[in-house]
C-alpha cells in the first residue's frame, strides 16, 4: 500500500502537500484548534442542555401522579 505522499494520484498529492504546508502555520493551527473547542463546547452545551429537559420532564411525570415504572416504561422506549 503507498503512502499518501507517495502516491500516484495527483489529487492526493497536490492534498498533501497543501495541507503540509498548512499545518506549518501556526494560525492555521491556532484556528483549527479553536474550532475543534468550540465543536467540543457546542457538543457538551446540547448535551447538558438534553439532560436539563429530560429531568424537568420526569419532575413533570412524578408531579402529575405518575409511577416511577410507568416513568421507566416511557422513557425506555
Amino acid at each position: 500500500m503507498e503512502k499518501p505522499n507517495e502516491t500516484s494520484v495527483p489529487e492526493i498529492q497536490k492534498t498533501v502537500v497543501i495541507l503540509h504546508e498548512m499545518s506549518l502555520d501556526e494560525e492555521v493551527r491556532e484556528m483549527a484548534r479553536l474550532r475543534e473547542k468550540w465543536i467540543l463546547d457546542e457538543a457538551s452545551a446540547l448535551g447538558n442542555a438534553e439532560k436539563r429537559g429530560r429531568n424537568e420532564i420526569i419532575a413533570k411525570m412524578r408531579k402529575s401522579g405518575m409511577t416511577e415504572e410507568q416513568i421507566q416504561n416511557i422513557l425506555n422506549l
